[in-house]
């Protein structure tokens, strides 16, 4: 029986083309059928998905105890759930406060000073901006209204005090507390079981590598453990390192601003840890956290009225060095000596991976960023390297002959 071939190689293609995208189209429909079971599935694994990311990042962390303070491994988990609990304390004592009022205060700076801007534009004959639109955008901004109670209902009654300011804020906190009962108590039993599981987790977590080594045949254990502790050194670089350079990054322009605002621009220190708290979230992402940390700090200075622009473009100058120095320091101290360079995920990657998993929930958004660092080993170990040990063979071969 002969092989059916087309000859011709423009129709080759096309035929080949035609059918990629029809293999495309059938694995989209096939995700559109099945993706409210994935979603259903994920949702379910959610609080045990979140338990062994934790877990994972975590464990590293109670052996380095155990080694170093003589621990047990329960009582090293227990003095790391400690050290978490002081952490988060911290958290809601300080840090969320002072961002939620920074935020609101950054707001309405913004509202207040963009308008006359917008009024100076619409009188520059250079710029030749349409009266009429610049009105609609004025009317527009003092239409817009930030909800106190809401804004801070949905972080802790606790904040609505200072959120809003006044002793009136006090009975309808009041209100809120008992009204948000349900989702509050669904929230603290959510994170009291992720909690537990994970605590199982950490406990348990040596067990795991002997088993899974049972589980697999002996001829092809070296080859199966190899490429897992690639795997391991990938997803834990990337997940622990990741996060240590968006802290480090959070700070250094928390730390540096504040810094700034004794150089003749003091606004900048009011701002300087709700745009640090900015760059360490945007810092998960590699290198977005100095450009979300640059970009508010830029609207402040231009937007900050009473002060003459030859300070603001003295600060901005400062303000730009800061944020070269900070990308400096992440792209070519940070990331390869804490992330690694066998560890590291293109931000385009991280970014796709994120919003991919958003559509599977929040497990899928817990699972995405790890699934894509294994994804890029195993693309690495059998579809890149084959490929360069087959080129650089040919060019052996090549220079033999």
């Amino acid at each position: 029986m002969s092989d059916f071939r087309i000859s011709d190689p423009l129709l080759r293609k096309i035929v080949y083309a035609v059918g990629l995208m029809g293999v495309i189209a059938f694995g989209f429909y096939t995700f559109s059928l099945l993706k409210g079971g994935i979603v259903l599935f994920m949702d379910v694994l959610t609080p045990f998905l979140a338990a062994l990311l934790l877990a994972y990042v975590l464990a590293p962390v109670v052996i380095h105890l155990q080694q170093h303070l003589k621990m047990g491994r329960i009582m090293g988990t227990f003095a790391l759930y400690v050290m978490i609990f002081l952490a988060v304390f911290l958290l809601l004592a300080f840090l969320i406060p002072t961002v939620i009022t920074e935020f609101i205060r950054l707001f309405n700076t913004l509202k207040i000073n963009i308008p006359p801007l917008l009024n100076k534009l619409a009188q520059n004959p250079y710029v030749n901006v349409d009266s009429e639109l610049i009105a609609i955008i004025q009317n527009r901004i003092h239409a817009i209204q930030i909800d106190y109670e809401q804004i801070a209902t949905a972080i802790l009654p606790g904040l609505k005090k200072m959120a809003s300011g006044g002793l009136e804020a006090v009975g309808i906190a009041t209100k809120g507390i008992f009204s948000g009962l349900g989702s509050v108590f669904s929230f603290f039993s959510f994170i009291v079981f992720v909690g537990i599981i994970n605590f199982y987790f950490i406990v348990d977590w040596e067990k795991i590598r002997p088993t899974i080594r049972k589980m697999v045949p002996p001829a092809r254990r070296e080859r199966v453990f190899d490429i897992l502790e690639k795997t391991d050194r990938a997803v834990g670089g990337f997940l622990r390192g990741q996060l240590t350079v968006s802290l480090i990054v959070g700070f250094l322009f928390a730390t540096g601003l504040f810094a700034l605002g004794f150089t003749g621009f003091p606004t900048l220190r009011n701002y300087c840890v709700l745009i640090g708290t900015a760059a360490a979230i945007g810092g998960f992402i590699p290198y977005l956290g100095a450009v979300m940390g640059v970009t508010p700090a830029i609207l402040i200075v231009v937007f900050t009225g009473g002060v003459t622009w030859s300070v603001k473009l003295i600060t901005l100058g400062f303000v730009f060095l800061l944020f070269g120095a900070i990308q400096a320091v992440e792209g070519f101290v940070l990331q390869p000596k804490i992330v690694g360079k066998g560890a590291g995920l293109h931000p385009l990657a991280v970014m796709f991976a994120l919003l991919f998993g958003a559509q599977f929930g929040i497990g899928g958004m817990i699972v995405a960023v790890p699934l894509a660092s294994i994804i890029r080993v195993l693309i690495r170990e059998f579809y890149w390297l084959p490929i360069e040990r087959r080129e650089q063979l040919m060019i052996e071969n090549r220079e033999q002959t």
